[in-house]
């Protein structure tokens, strides 16, 4: 499992899809609306928006394009023929996807610390990363049920994108939801990014003074257990079953 897991982040490092959607894009929207407005609170609301969105965005859609890309490669299937069991796998892939997302988190940090003044305690920074790494395993689990779905490169990109922005439209990321239509209130009880949203706001905002963000993290834990084995159960080592769904299909119209 450790090897496994040392070549799939090497290769996560290498992909340039990765580094521009989870490390340039968030850095530069954090930069460049933060010096834009220079508004304390603002700026502590952006950190947040920043920091959810690069997990969703990492986390979900490019590990379904990465899954989807080496099950298509043929390299899942040499993984099928020793004793790695699918479980194993996925918590490798999660854990490289992890230490990724925490390196590219820090950097947000410090930024929004240093440039932008964004005051946070020693115990804000720690229930924040603890969050993050929660929010991290959940996503990731998003990423892998769309790639799972998929049946090639272009339609895993339609269906990750159908899971990401509806989570992230009813959330409270970047706006409020205060007056919003009811649907979209209960809809959003059913988001396990809002409640990832919420919990880094309440860590960021009370300086992690407050224990309230227990609450939502709660949630969001639960949501990454019961979509990691959703994950797991749904996994495909090939993208055989697809070919053989349309032989049949074929056969039976013929």
């Amino acid at each position: 499992m450790n090897a496994v897991f040392k070549t799939m982040l090497a290769a996560l490092l290498r992909d340039m899809h990765t580094i521009v959607l989870t490390v340039i894009l968030p850095i530069g929207l954090l930069l460049g609306l933060g010096l834009y407005h220079e508004n304390p609170d603002y700026s502590q609301r952006l950190l947040g928006g920043v920091l959810a969105m690069q997990v969703l965005v990492g986390s979900s859609m490019v590990t379904a394009f990465y899954v989807m890309a080496q099950r298509n490669k043929g390299i899942y299937k040499l993984l099928r023929i020793t004793p790695f069991s699918t479980a194993s796998f996925i918590c490798a892939m999660t854990a490289s996807r992890a230490v990724l997302s925490m390196i590219v988190n820090l950097i947000i940090l410090a930024a929004g610390i240093f440039i932008l003044k964004v005051e946070l305690s020693f115990a804000a920074i720690l229930a924040v990363l603890l969050i993050l790494l929660a929010g991290t395993v959940c996503f990731t689990a998003v990423g892998f049920i769309a790639a799972n779905l998929s049946k090639d490169e272009s339609n895993v990109n339609l269906i990750s994108n159908l899971f990401s922005f509806p989570m992230l439209f009813m959330s409270e990321a970047f706006y409020s939801l205060q007056g919003a239509p009811a649907w979209l209130l209960t809809l959003s009880k059913l988001n396990p990014f809002a409640y990832f949203v919420d919990s880094l706001g309440i860590a960021i905002s009370q300086l992690g003074s407050s224990p309230s963000f227990w609450q939502p993290l709660a949630i969001l834990t639960a949501f990454a257990v019961l979509l990691m084995a959703v994950a797991a159960v749904t996994f495909r080592w090939d993208s055989e079953r697809f070919s053989r769904r349309r032989a049949v299909s074929g056969k039976a119209a013929s």
